[in-house]
């Protein structure tokens, strides 16, 4: 059983989402600091763990590449537009003027810059998507590339239940509801449940309180 759980183990290290490292990354708070402490606890040598940092790095490194050529292109795209407007304005040549240098720029990306910087102390409190909705003026690439990662849902366990849920309700007494009404079906289940996880909460406290003034109070001083 030991040896089958271990090949289960090693498995599921050998085909695991290279997402999840993207979006361990892409925490302010650790960067690939953690990702890097994660493969140091595991039974591999150090040749397969700098293999695999090697391979995160690079595939991190490509899909910012993608972001950065489609936010690129509709750049060009809105550029092109407004020079079909004939609208006279003092700096129409600050857009060939400022192209020049951004050959210049683009030595470090987005991605090396925000790496490159120390971590966020992890005293302080942060909200992740708060943080890059703030620095998205100076990481608008990578933003865009935090904001896609980071609204992967990390398990199936919430849609899963839902649909196991949804097919307690929908049975083959009731298969031709309209969605409106199996969403109001769903809604009155889910409150019918709180309200008497709440009774049961009262009726807890309250056992309490009987068996508490059932038990004699004596006085110190007696003793």
């Amino acid at each position: 059983m030991a040896k089958d759980m271990k090949t289960k183990f090693d498995k599921y290290w050998e085909n695991y989402s290279m997402v999840l490292s993207f979006a361990i990354i892409l925490d302010p708070w650790y960067k690939i600091k953690l990702v890097e402490y994660c493969f140091s606890k595991l039974n591999i040598t150090k040749e397969q763990r700098e293999a695999k940092l090697t391979s995160i790095f690079d595939g991190m490194h490509k899909l910012y590449n993608e972001y950065d050529i489609r936010t690129e292109r509709m750049h060009r795209s809105s550029v092109v537009e407004s020079s079909n407007v004939d609208v006279l304005d003092e700096l129409d040549g600050f857009e060939t003027f400022e192209s020049q240098f951004r050959s210049v720029e683009r030595e470090k990306s987005q991605l090396t810059m925000y790496l490159e910087e120390p971590a966020v102390n992890r005293s302080q409190e942060l909200d992740i998507l708060q943080y890059w909705k703030d620095n998205q003026g100076r990481y608008p690439q990578l933003a865009l590339m935090a904001r896609d990662i980071l609204s992967f849902p990390i398990t199936t366990v919430a849609s899963e239940s839902s649909f196991s849920i949804g097919g307690q309700v929908i049975s083959k007494y009731r298969t031709s509801l309209i969605s409106s009404n199996v969403e109001a079906l769903l809604c009155t289940r889910d409150w019918l449940f709180d309200l008497e996880d709440e009774n049961e909460n009262e009726m807890e406290e309250g056992l309490v309180e009987d068996i508490e003034a059932l038990i004699p109070t004596y006085d110190n001083s007696n003793f």
